[in-house]
């Protein structure tokens, strides 16, 4: 069997090109997700920041919640 030392290191180059490419991308995306993206989407706002979120207060008329629904569903409202 002759093994021929020009394809092995012609497979193992395109091997560690092909690594080495793989490495780059993945860091260059990950590097512009880093640079795009806010670091954290939770973080608590800075600045005159408004809270929106607020449970619902009860309804006046007294109503349940499966009792809204219905009327949500039947009204479309």
């Amino acid at each position: 069997m002759v093994v021929s030392l020009r394809k092995w290191l012609s497979a193992l180059l395109f091997m560690l090109l092909f690594i080495g490419l793989t490495v780059l991308v993945f860091g260059g995306y990950h590097w512009l997700m880093d640079e795009v993206l806010f670091t954290n989407p939770y973080e608590t706002p800075q600045g005159q920041a408004l809270k929106v979120f607020q449970a619902d207060p009860p309804s006046p008329d007294g109503a349940s919640i499966p009792d809204r629904l219905r009327w949500f569903y039947w009204l479309g409202e």
